[in-house]
């Protein structure tokens, strides 16, 4: 939207200052997305990487600013809210990408309701100790049905791979209360940055005749052959 949207009223743009602007959209973008895999990590897992990339992308107080935040995220969508409003744009366009920033605060709060309510501990060791209590008794059970193999043998392995079987559905469902440190993050957070950096390298409004900006994005968007 900030690239197809820049400019207002016929005020002539400098392609300087237009691609500096929309840099920062982009940037803070990416730290706010970067930020939030930090913030939804382990304690530590990642704090050098995160601080030497906001170095490496953002200036020295900008990067400084978000490491010394207390909630990072939040502080890189207030950055980026000052970027967006800093743009020479209609306020209602301003008002509607401020709306999708609306959304990126509520899935930032979806998730950290997401990481801070896991399923209580006592659940988790209760599920264990049925599990084991039932598997430890299950050869009881299936004793005579295994009665026409040599000494029950092949008890032995039905046994073992409904033990794998179970013990791995609720090694995943431990898993699955805290997703953020399973799922590949750092990928989405690459991913997002390299996205906005495109997208922002387009040609908007005010730069070229409207069927020729048209033209050319959607031949950027096309896919590769």
């Amino acid at each position: 939207m900030a690239t197809a949207w820049y400019g207002h009223d016929g005020i002539p743009i400098d392609p300087t200052t237009r691609a500096e602007d929309l840099r920062q959209v982009s940037l803070f973008t990416w730290a706010f997305v970067r930020s939030m895999k930090r913030h939804l990590s382990p304690p530590d897992e990642d704090e050098a990487a995160f601080v030497q990339e906001l170095n490496a992308r953002l200036n020295p107080s900008q990067a400084g600013a978000i490491v010394a935040a207390v909630h990072r995220p939040n502080r890189a969508l207030y950055d980026l809210s000052v970027a967006i409003d800093r743009l020479p744009m209609h306020f209602m366009r301003k008002n509607e990408i401020n709306k999708n920033l609306s959304i990126f605060e509520d899935t930032l709060g979806g998730s950290e309701r997401l990481l801070s309510s896991p399923v209580p501990l006592f659940y988790t060791r209760h599920t264990a100790r049925f599990l084991s209590t039932w598997l430890l008794l299950l050869p009881f059970a299936m004793y005579d049905p295994f009665k026409g193999s040599w000494n029950h043998v092949a008890e032995i392995p039905a046994i073992a791979l409904a033990s794998v079987f179970l013990f791995g559905i609720e090694e995943l469902a431990t898993q699955l209360e805290e997703p953020f440190t399973i799922l590949p993050m750092q990928g989405f957070c690459d991913k997002i940055g390299a996205n906005c950096d495109e997208i922002v390298s387009w040609r908007g409004q005010g730069l070229d005749d409207n069927e020729v900006v048209i033209q050319d994005n959607i031949e950027a968007m096309a896919p590769s052959r």
